[in-house]
């Protein structure tokens, strides 16, 4: 049974200390800073404007950044308690990381980027990934780029690590629950359907939930939400830690029509080669 795995990832209050970039439909996720073990700076992401202005130049662009995941390579890396977490609910190859974040509208004022005063600051999904392998690391990840050299290597990759340390690869094309139009790894645009919270400028953490997830209407629930308090008829009230939460759905017809919903918002594969040419 696929399982989906709602993946916190990004900036946010503790780590940049600031919400990613929103632009209309476009979405910028902020991978946080980080000083060791990363090769990547925001410079080479091409956000390290963006990064600079936000913050009020507290964070420079050629800062270096812990860019995971990476939606460009469909690449993903975990370790230490998250990775526990992961492995302890049989997270496996075929399983789907639905990637979201802290997001806010920006606009340009007097040459500047800065957030929008009309959007308080929200959580929506950014991108997703489906489980095509699984290499463990471990604490020396350099073997791993001794057998494949890569000049953008993932940060999982380089340095030491916990003993866990895990990488994730994307499969090719999406083929959960019958879905075989898009890749197995890709970025939203912002919509309705990415959005997340039902009523950010009240709470960003009261989230929209579907009824496959909701246990209220015989939905399957997620780790770390087993206080059935969180739940009510329509949302649900997320965490503050926590970085990977698992559901396995049971209403898998329910589930399918939810992703068909927001994969709407995301370029299939016939689109993106046709981009290409």
């Amino acid at each position: 049974m696929t399982k989906i795995i709602f993946s916190r990832k990004g900036f946010d209050s503790t780590a940049g200390g600031i919400p990613s970039a929103k632009r209309d439909k476009y979405l910028k996720s902020l991978p946080i800073p980080y000083k060791k073990n990363t090769l990547t700076t925001y410079n080479c992401l091409g956000l390290g404007n963006d990064v600079q202005e936000l913050s009020n130049y507290k964070i420079n662009a050629n800062d270096t950044c812990h860019n995971d995941p990476n939606l460009d390579y469909g690449e993903f890396g975990q370790v230490g308690a998250a990775q526990s977490h992961l492995e302890n609910n049989n997270v496996g190859v075929g399983d789907l990381f639905l990637f979201w974040g802290w997001f806010r509208e920006t606009l340009t004022l007097n040459m500047k980027t800065v957030f929008s005063k009309d959007d308080p600051g929200h959580y929506r999904f950014f991108g997703w990934m489906q489980i095509g392998e699984i290499i463990h690391l471990g604490k020396d990840p350099s073997w791993y780029l001794q057998e494949k050299p890569n000049s953008l290597s993932h940060p999982h990759t380089i340095g030491s690590w916990g003993n866990n340390n895990t990488l994730y690869l994307a499969s090719d094309k999406l083929d959960t629950f019958g879905l075989k139009d898009y890749y197995g790894f890709g970025k939203f645009n912002a919509s309705e359907k990415t959005n997340l919270s039902i009523n950010p400028s009240v709470k960003k953490s009261k989230w929209i939930c579907p009824k496959w997830l909701n246990p209220n209407h015989g939905g399957c629930g997620m780790t770390y939400h087993k206080d059935p308090k969180r739940w009510d008829d329509k949302t649900v009230d997320i965490v503050g830690r926590g970085q990977e939460f698992v559901a396995e759905p049971k209403k898998i017809n329910d589930c399918k029509k939810w992703l068909i919903n927001i994969l709407k918002d995301a370029y299939t594969v016939d689109e993106v080669e046709s981009l290409k040419n």
